[in-house]
């Protein structure tokens, strides 16, 4: 049952009359203020949203090139020279959304592309680029660029170079790839005649790897260099 009201508060003023009434009396005192107040919020919320949809329609327009490019190379995985149509379209993407998670990512795959090619330097330069660019590291691509980057190096037979990616690799997110990494150290090590480093990195390497296949080939190493 609800409590009845007494007198007093029924002859009392509404509470929330009374409350309407004082914020009213406010904004009519202080109306320009309020006004002032009402178009900043709006021109807030305005530019909020532009900027959002902004952003969505630029990152929407990266991820398309990117598609184009990627679906051009895997409709041409085998003919290198087809996969080289995606150079341009990558470059499109890098020179008009350069701040999107595409075109950091267009700068990996750059590298591939000219690294397949045999254009060492292009690659290179490609990888750098891509590792400039990134600040953070969740997925292990840091690694494959660096790694890649000691890849371009061993070509070039630049070996201190390549060790030194190598090493920068193995100091980044690796996880998965440890094995792979001791081995590229342990193989540049072999190829100036280290052959104390490499022994003691191809066996780091043996006991990081599963595949039976390149156990075998790693014992084989250990073997000649024993």
């Amino acid at each position: 049952m609800a409590a009845k009201l007494s007198k007093k508060e029924l002859e009392g003023p509404d509470v929330f009359q009374t409350g309407v009434e004082k914020v009213t009396d406010y904004i009519a005192e202080n109306k320009t203020r309020f006004n002032v107040i009402v178009v900043a919020v709006v021109l807030a919320i305005l530019i909020a949203g532009g900027i959002y949809l902004y952003w969505n329609n630029y990152q929407t327009s990266a991820v398309t090139l990117y598609a184009k490019a990627q679906d051009n190379i895997t409709k041409n995985i085998d003919k290198p020279e087809a996969i080289k149509d995606s150079i341009p379209v990558f470059k499109e993407l890098i020179d008009k959304y350069p701040y999107s998670w595409s075109a950091k990512m267009a700068w990996y795959h750059l590298g591939n592309i000219y690294y397949s090619q045999s254009d060492f330097d292009n690659a290179i330069a490609s990888y750098k680029s891509y590792i400039s660019s990134e600040t953070s590291d969740h997925a292990g691509i840091k690694f494959l660029a660096l790694t890649s980057l000691g890849y371009c190096y061993e070509k070039k037979a630049d070996f201190k170079a390549a060790l030194d990616y190598f090493e920068q690799a193995q100091k980044s997110n690796n996880i998965g790839f440890e094995a792979i990494g001791y081995r590229n150290i342990a193989r540049i090590y072999e190829q100036t005649n280290d052959s104390k480093k490499a022994l003691e990195n191809y066996q780091i390497a043996l006991q990081k790897t599963t595949d039976p296949s390149m156990v075998l080939l790693i014992k084989i190493k250990i073997a000649s260099l024993s």
